[in-house]
């Protein structure tokens, strides 16, 4: 009971100390801002690249043969929605290789080559490779004139292609695409939210040790304690945040989304996917805070802090990549290591709530991953009493031990 009055006590401190102070808005409304700078710069660059892969292909042919050509790229086109087929144009008067030449010059027009020939005899000029796209888009555009043209002199013509449908609201393969999408963005979003707002605990000791404060609370608390409180004051202020964030996101989905969308379900149902999200994200920040609260305590100024940050950021991309991978193999080898690497171990048990229904695996989950944050602030709080308090035994290194000894 002494030990847990005293965390109490440490995480009550920081917690008020934290939301009551200035920077707290500052801190709700910083999510906001790399959001609405990627909406901005995402459609400026999806605009951008449009008008940079733009190809123009000028068609030198009478105005039915081009009719022709342009009916029939507008009907495979759709075929191509992510890499689009070359826009045509239509020119006069270029049927000798100067004039094909004075084209391709015209900046005005911005061609990139140009079709002489017509359907019977094609030929193509202009900065293009001989198996590159535009070659085989317009091969494909040519061959179809051929085809309709070839139907209308046997005197025949095809019907287009009318198939039925008939929609059901489920089928195995759409259900297994759905959860498997679930599962990724869920870990996308642990990830980033666990990133963020983790890394603040590697300069929380800084100030109380310039100051002298962790002195005087380590003489009147257990650094286990102390270590405890902070670690669950940063996470009481990270699930204020959340839930701020969780509400804006609400009411900006509820305005933007279309009527009648919905996200795919997990395989354990929404509520308790929810549920276990919020455990997982609170074991995966107590996992990685107490790890960054263990090494921010050996730093001495914000330079190290900084120092350390990009390295340990590197190495929760390795988590995530790890638990990435495992994502529907969670029998397979690799599956078994991302659940029992602790700190991969949230991410793939989230997952798996996605894909897979047993509630049983995510007990065992978290009394893993539980036994591991005691193991890592005992570990870390050690540490810290023996090298910067300087209160734990003075043990001897291993060559003065032998030397000693000898």
């Amino acid at each position: 009971m002494n030990f847990l009055h005293s965390a109490f006590v440490v995480g009550r401190r920081d917690f008020v100390a934290t939301v009551a102070s200035k920077t707290f808005l500052l801190f709700l409304l910083g999510p906001l801002f790399p959001i609405a700078f990627g909406v901005i710069f995402g459609n400026l660059g999806e605009s951008v690249a449009k008008n940079d892969n733009r190809t123009i292909v000028a068609i030198a042919a009478p105005e039915a043969e081009y009719r022709e050509i342009a009916a029939a790229r507008t009907g495979l086109n759709v075929l191509f929605a992510g890499d689009p087929m070359p826009e045509l144009v239509r020119v006069d008067g270029a049927g000798g290789d100067a004039d094909v030449e004075r084209l391709l010059a015209d900046e005005d027009r911005n061609v990139r080559a140009v079709l002489t020939g017509g359907v019977a005899a094609p030929r193509l000029t202009g900065v293009v490779g001989k198996d590159g796209n535009v070659r085989r888009s317009l091969t494909l555009i040519l061959n179809q004139v051929r085809q309709q043209r070839a139907l209308a002199a046997a005197g025949t013509s095809a019907a287009p292609v009318r198939i039925a449908v008939r929609q059901v609201d489920q089928s195995a393969g759409s259900v297994a695409s759905a959860q498997t999408l679930t599962a990724r963005l869920g870990q996308f979003l642990l990830f980033m939210l666990t990133i963020l707002l983790a890394v603040q605990l590697l300069s929380n000791l800084i100030e109380e040790k310039s100051n002298k404060v962790i002195e005087i609370l380590a003489a009147a608390l257990p650094i286990d304690a102390i270590f405890v409180g902070k670690l669950f004051a940063m996470l009481a202020v990270s699930l204020v945040g959340i839930s701020v964030w969780a509400v804006a996101a609400a009411i900006g989905l509820s305005i933007w989304l279309p009527a009648g969308f919905t996200l795919p379900e997990p395989a354990v149902g929404w509520p308790l996917f929810v549920a276990l999200g919020i455990l997982y994200f609170a074991m995966a920040y107590l996992l990685l805070g107490a790890l960054f609260l263990g090494i921010g305590s050996q730093a001495s100024t914000v330079r190290e802090v900084q120092t350390l940050s990009m390295p340990v950021t590197m190495g929760q991309v390795a988590v995530l990549l790890l638990a990435s991978a495992a994502v529907g193999a969670y029998a397979s080898p690799l599956g078994i290591a991302a659940m029992l690497v602790p700190f991969s171990s949230p991410f793939t048990m989230l997952a798996r709530a996605a894909q897979m229904p047993e509630v049983w695996p995510h007990l065992l989950g978290l009394a893993w991953q539980a036994l591991w944050v005691f193991l890592i602030v005992r570990f870390g709080s050690r540490l810290f009493r023996r090298s910067v308090l300087k209160s734990g035994p003075s043990g001897l290194p291993w060559w003065r031990f032998r030397r000693a000894s000898v």
